[in-house]
């Protein structure tokens, strides 16, 4: 148990809600992979209230290695509000978070990491080069994130961002901590909020291409998913209207 008392170099965010199958079998690859390439890394896993067996299932797969934790919670709150829960249980110096469907491969881990040395925030990108998209999501996803940009342009500008909501970001750690501090926002509209803060603070922000595949299962519905994010997007706006001090 040694290593649990040095504080890590990388800390990794996984949220899940109900992801016993897709989130079984990535695991040990996730493990292996961090293990080899950056070892002094902790491992965070959000179970977001899930009503399946996915904090049974993760349980198993980190039972004997101590660099990685579950944190679990009751009732289901949103993606925003486990990833807000696992940075805020994080002690790394650099905060990267990831899906649980892996939808970007773990090998681009060290080209974002790089790319940190000289940002504060770099966010991974399915707009940049298109035919790293290996797989498109379906029309009805494509529709909404049009809608989306639309409005979220509207509200909250980011309009030099291809993709804001690209599931795989990595922060200087320390940026991180106080950015996820001031956020409010629960479910899929947090990323919109954490650049909204970033630009208000004036952080260095770089996007970056990555190789990702869309992955069935996603736990969005589409109609509601609208509404909350115009719910969401205007939330944003009228929460942080004062100017963002970073220490």
């Amino acid at each position: 148990m040694r290593i649990n008392k040095i504080k890590p170099h990388l800390s990794v965010i996984i949220p899940a809600y109900n992801e016993q199958y897709r989130l079984g079998p990535h695991l040990k690859p996730v493990l292996k992979y961090l293990d080899t390439h950056y070892p002094n890394y902790e491992l965070i896993i959000v179970d977001d209230g899930s009503t399946d067996n996915t904090a049974q299932t993760v349980s198993r797969a980190i039972a004997k290695e101590p660099r990685a934790k579950l944190v679990s919670y009751h009732p289901n709150r949103g993606k925003g509000y486990a990833i807000r829960t696992g940075v805020h249980a994080s002690r790394g110096s650099v905060v990267l978070f990831m899906d649980a469907d892996l939808s970007t491969p773990l090998e681009e881990i060290p080209h974002i990491l790089h790319i940190l040395k000289t940002a504060d925030i770099v966010i991974g990108s399915r707009g940049q080069d298109r035919t790293k998209v290996k797989k498109s999501p379906p029309i009805y996803r494509l529709l909404a994130s049009y809608v989306f940009d639309q409005v979220k342009f509207m509200l909250v500008g980011l309009r030099k961002f291809k993709d804001t909501q690209c599931g795989f970001k990595a922060y200087k750690g320390s940026i991180a901590r106080q950015l996820f501090n001031l956020a409010k926002i629960d479910r899929f509209m947090f990323d919109a909020e954490i650049l909204y803060l970033a630009e208000k603070a004036r952080l260095t922000i770089k996007e970056i291409p990555v190789d990702w595949s869309d992955s069935p299962g996603s736990h969005v519905r589409f109609w509601e998913g609208v509404v909350n994010m115009l719910r969401d997007l205007w939330r944003i706006r009228q929460i942080h209207s004062r100017p963002v001090i970073l220490a």
